[in-house]
């Protein structure tokens, strides 16, 4: 049975602002139904088919409030974003990345192809071939606030 391993990506995730006046850890859970009722099992690996959510936790440790967030969470190789899985406990605009994050777009994302036929047609980018996601919330962070985001993605 192939089996993801989550670990390296928390690990480079959670350190990232560990020193600094912003804290961050990232959380996964495997996606469950058990009797009819969704549940959440924390967990580090998954399996092809199985649904994964994070949950990106930022703090702000600082004494003052702070501004300029961008928070960015990544598709890991082999999983794909699920539409319209993405939230945020504050408003923020919510950017998705088709290109491994050198730009950032609002959804719906959408490319212009040209057909056999030779005419050119919009068409729109499926949400599983996103790379990336990012919220860039409204207000900055005050001190002592928690904000969460989180996604889901499928194992393939």
């Amino acid at each position: 049975m192939n089996r993801i391993i989550l670990g390296a990506l928390l690990f480079w995730t959670t350190t990232l602002w560990a020193d600094g006046p912003l804290s961050s850890k990232m959380d996964t859970y495997l996606v469950t139904e058990k009797n009819g009722q969704e549940e959440m099992i924390a967990t580090q690996e998954a399996s092809p088919g199985d649904v994964i959510e994070y949950r990106l936790v930022y703090t702000n440790e600082a004494e003052q409030p702070l501004s300029g967030l961008e928070i960015t969470g990544p598709i890991p190789a082999n999983t794909a974003y699920l539409k319209d899985s993405a939230s945020a406990d504050v408003n923020a605009e919510f950017t998705v990345s088709i290109d491994d994050g050198s730009s950032f777009e609002l959804e719906p994302v959408t490319r212009t192809t040209t057909g056999p036929d030779g005419q050119s047609k919009n068409i729109i980018v499926a949400p599983s071939d996103y790379t990336q996601l990012r919220w860039v919330p409204e207000n900055g962070i005050q001190p002592g606030q928690v904000l969460e985001y989180r996604y889901r993605v499928k194992v393939q």
